[in-house]
């Protein structure tokens, strides 16, 4: 009955640490590809959010850009509105009206474009065309 019982006890280890052993075993083969997994995804996320911040750094660049150009831009524009409208005034006092016409002409085009004192200028520029050419031309004119 000893030897029985010692047979047991044997058998019982013997199953139990080979039980043991196979199941550690696998865990860590499990573990080991979900962490490399896991750790290509923190890869793949971190080279994404550094392809995003470079874009997004790129397009603050060219927004700053297009924003100074546009800038640029407008200030030419009001610059060349105000010499039309400064020689408007001159060919509308010295009645050279076909003149006057011809630079009404150009800052109608981007009458809209300006900012609102210009465009104020312009009407009344349009107005004093306007009764400049309808009244009658006086004795020797």
């Amino acid at each position: 009955m000893t030897s029985r019982l010692l047979l047991a006890i044997v058998v019982t280890a013997a199953v139990g640490l080979t039980a043991c052993g196979k199941s550690e075993e696998p865990a860590p083969e499990q573990k080991a590809p979900e962490t490399g997994a896991v750790e290509e995804g923190k890869t793949m996320i971190e080279q994404a959010a550094e392809v995003a911040k470079e874009g997004a750094e790129k397009a603050s660049e060219m927004t700053s850009a297009a924003m100074e150009e546009g800038t640029d831009m407008a200030g030419a524009a009001v610059e060349k509105a105000e010499k039309l409208i400064q020689q408007a005034k001159d060919y509308i006092d010295n009645n050279q009206i076909d003149l006057a016409e011809g630079v009404m002409e150009q800052l109608r085009t981007f009458k809209d474009s300006l900012p609102d004192t210009l465009q104020e200028q312009i009407g009344k520029l349009e107005a004093m065309l306007s009764s400049t050419t309808s009244a009658p031309a006086g004795p020797g004119q």
